[in-house]
């Protein structure tokens, strides 16, 4: 075991000798660390040892990012706290703090598992996401978590066991203000009270396969973090529900509905932006709203069918492909006066292209076989 004091005398080791160290030692063959460190970043990843021995840190005292991009094969144990970032962008590392962790605990993480003794900071656990090529990643934290946990979560596990909380409905928030904003996916199973959440996730009870799920990871974390004593009273599954989004949980026409009573960026410009902009003192703001993508003549480009190129087969690969449905079969369309551009002015051309609903992408053109759609630029008045 490779045995690291990073502070001598009055001199503290920078972050970039002490992992330049580390990062030597490993090419060398060493797998076993112990790191007594002062603050220093980024201990423990992305690390890897060419024989596909697993590299073991034992760290007190670390710094930000601690077992950042960990790799599959290495195990971190953090001997108290741990500030922000443990397990950034985790890979696939196993990662275990016997303290309290900071803010973004987690974040972004892919791959792996992270076990928290204590509580875990604000955005805890946001964005995690789960690569399908691996086991989705893990977090599991004894106490609460922070303000805005979970945010845009897209996949992987969390489990909030609030053990420094009180159990059940009445007690104090396991979750921190305004969590599971945007989430997409994955699961996060939590004890006790939750704060008031998004219209686009639910809140539910656990079913048989989370409580085996629960049941069979419970002990090793507890055992990982040193507390086996809690198994019995974390295992009471009434006291435990789960958060899914909506969509998952069968209420997408729900969450559609709730996003459809949104007011629109002008509605909510007109009736909540205060008079002059919010920097109406230095720039001039005359409440305008830009379009988040431009139609009509601040297009800039039109689809046109090009006679020269070929013959429509009507196999309506563009009709499929345009996001904005504004290609449509002139048989479906009517036969009134066409609402097109270009396509409208060629004689027998079974397509018409709606002025209004066309952003000019040019998907049309890149999926059509026969390559009869050309994309010409449109004159501004």
């Amino acid at each position: 075991m490779l045995r690291l004091s990073t502070v001598h005398g009055h001199e503290r080791m920078s972050t970039r000798e002490l992992l330049l160290r580390i990062r030597s030692a490993v090419e060398a063959g060493e797998t076993e660390f112990s790191i007594a460190a002062s603050g220093q970043h980024d201990i423990g990843g992305p690390l890897w040892n060419a024989q596909g021995r697993t590299l073991r840190f034992e760290i007190a005292n670390p710094g930000q990012r601690v077992g950042s991009m960990a790799l599959p094969g290495t195990e971190i144990l953090v001997r108290g706290p741990a500030p922000a970032d443990v397990g950034w962008l985790n890979a696939g590392g196993h990662i275990t703090v016997l303290g309290d962790a900071g803010d973004t605990t987690g974040h972004c993480a892919a791959a792996g598992r992270i076990h928290v003794g204590g509580r875990a900071g604000a955005r805890t656990g946001s964005l995690m996401k789960h690569d399908p090529l691996h086991e989705p990643p893990e977090l599991w934290v004894l106490g609460s978590v922070g303000s805005f946990a979970f945010e845009f979560m897209g996949g992987g596990k969390a489990v909030v066991c609030g053990h420094d909380r009180a159990s059940g409905p009445g007690g104090a928030a396991t979750l921190g203000e305004r969590p599971c904003v945007g989430m997409v996916g994955g699961v996060v199973y939590v004890r006790g009270a939750c704060p008031q959440l998004p219209p686009e996730v639910r809140l539910l009870p656990l079913d048989a396969g989370d409580r085996e799920w629960l049941g069979g990871g419970m002990a090793g974390f507890l055992g990982a973090i040193g507390r086996p004593e809690l198994l019995e009273p974390l295992g009471r599954w009434e006291e435990w529900r789960k958060i899914v989004p909506a969509a998952r949980a069968g209420h997408a026409e729900a969450a559609r509905g709730a996003r459809a009573q949104r007011p629109g960026v002008r509605e909510f410009h007109a009736r909540a932006w205060p008079e002059g902009g919010l920097f109406g003192d230095v720039l001039p703001d005359d409440g305008g709203v830009a379009e988040v993508v431009a139609t009509g003549p601040g297009r800039l480009r039109a689809p046109w069918p090009d006679p020269a190129a070929g013959k429509c087969r009507r196999c309506w690969q563009c009709v499929r492909a345009c996001p904005r449905a504004a290609l449509r079969r002139r048989e479906a369309a009517g036969t009134g006066a066409p609402e097109a551009s270009g396509a409208g002015d060629v004689a027998g051309f079974p397509l018409s292209v709606a002025e209004r609903r066309c952003i000019g992408c040019g998907l049309c053109a890149a999926v059509c076989p026969e390559g009869i759609w050309r994309l010409a630029p449109v004159e501004l008045p």
